[in-house]
């Protein structure tokens, strides 16, 4: 398994990756994403291959002091539950060694995708990604924001969502 900068061989695996993994209310346009890779050099869409074959799609901010705030995670749906997650959150982890932070939507909700929102949830927190105790409201969605690491706080997620150019009300 390796991590690497997307790449214009890898666009139709890593746009399908997304469009299949996030609901259309929580996507940005794909071309608003290439531009904000292009504008701003914190800003990262990276993928996580397995034999050549793009396994996961990564859409990230690197924060200073090794920290880094990702948006889009997701594994191809044709190979979820073989533990390529867990890979790139291992990996992810030893990049940012100050600490990553992400949103998983909120659980207990009874939503229409509930068992979804808790397998996600669960899955983090078996990665031990944990919940941080707050919760964010921004693209249409309410979200638990889970951390590595208490070294990265509300104010680094804050600057990451400033960064990309969102707006988020914290609860």
């Amino acid at each position: 398994m390796i991590l690497t900068n997307f790449n214009t061989n890898d666009e139709t695996n890593w746009q399908k990756i997304y469009l299949n993994a996030f609901p259309a209310h929580e996507r940005l346009p794909f071309e608003t994403l290439q531009q904000k890779v292009s504008d701003n050099d914190q800003i990262k869409m990276l993928t996580f291959k397995s034999n050549d074959h793009v396994a996961g799609i990564l859409f990230l901010v690197t924060l200073a002091d090794d920290k880094a705030f990702i948006l889009y995670f997701a594994v191809d749906a044709t190979i979820r539950g073989k533990g390529i997650g867990s890979q790139m959150l291992s990996c992810l982890k030893q990049r940012y060694t100050g600490g990553i932070v992400l949103e998983s939507e909120i659980v207990g909700t009874n939503a229409d995708n509930e068992q979804q929102r808790l397998q996600r949830y669960q899955f983090y927190q078996r990665n031990g990604v944990l919940d941080s105790g707050f919760v964010a409201q921004n693209m249409g969605g309410t979200f638990h924001l889970l951390r590595t690491s208490d070294q990265i706080t509300v104010a680094d997620y804050l600057k990451a969502i400033d960064i990309l150019g969102l707006t988020t009300t914290m609860q």
